[in-house]
């Protein structure tokens, strides 16, 4: 296809109507505005990190279940309006998100603590520099933020397998160290089992709760479904479900 025919193609690509409302609603960072049958895990989220609103530090929780239980977009979707509240009332208080297993983000302790650091706008190098250094510039950058911090660690028995526990227990202690801010985490994963290969010595300092996520019926996945094609489709465009 020479210039001319790709003109033509590219003009005639913009004269046809898109069959979408929200095509970004499809993606799966979506986060929509009202999570179905999954109401019971948002309001027990939602006990669990309220403390934070009082400048408290919430508990740490670890979440399970299967790939496609809605693990990930409850935790964002509570973890978002807890900010709005925070944010509408000068609480001081941030979220910070990493998947473990994209971008080998958490493939080793330094390269978790860097990512922290960035988060919370202190640039430090990829590498290269001692992990007690980086621990160091993620502390200062605690201090500089002045913020409690809630970390998302999604699919985070990447993180245990790659970089160790330990890593777990070193980002805790600071909550030892550092009386001005506090560090939860909220750990996701498909394993259920993931705790029990856990040193004990990280157990006890985690002190966790967990939430066990089940999964959706048929009934409910069409819920899940309809809501998602009415929301990033136009009317029409795809066959009604039954």
């Amino acid at each position: 296809m020479g210039d001319s025919g790709l003109n033509v193609f590219f003009e005639n690509f913009l004269k046809k109507e898109s069959l979408f409302l929200e095509k970004k609603v499809l993606q799966n960072s979506f986060i929509p505005e009202k999570l179905p049958h999954r109401e019971e895990q948002i309001n027990q989220l939602a006990h669990i990190l309220a403390p934070a609103l009082k400048q408290e530090r919430p508990s740490n929780v670890f979440i399970y279940g299967m790939t496609g239980t809605g693990k990930t977009v409850t935790v964002r979707y509570t973890t978002q309006e807890l900010h709005k509240v925070a944010t509408g009332r000068n609480i001081p208080l941030e979220i910070i998100y990493i998947n473990c297993k994209i971008n080998r983000t958490a493939d080793t302790e330094y390269r978790l603590i860097a990512e922290l650091s960035i988060s919370l706008g202190r640039m430090v190098p990829p590498t290269g520099l001692p992990t007690k250094e980086i621990y160091t510039h993620f502390k200062a950058a605690l201090a500089n933020k002045g913020k409690n911090i809630i970390i998302i660690l999604d699919e985070i028995d990447h993180l245990l397998t790659k970089a160790g526990d330990n890593t777990l227990y070193n980002l805790l202690r600071i909550n030892d160290e550092n009386l001005s801010n506090h560090v939860s985490i909220i750990g996701i994963s498909n394993d259920l089992n993931l705790i029990e290969a856990i040193d004990p010595r990280v157990k006890s300092s985690l002190s966790q709760e967990e939430m066990i996520f089940p999964t959706y019926n048929a009934l409910q996945l069409q819920d899940i479904l309809r809501q998602r094609i009415e929301s990033s489709f136009k009317g029409g465009a795809v066959e009604p479900l039954p």
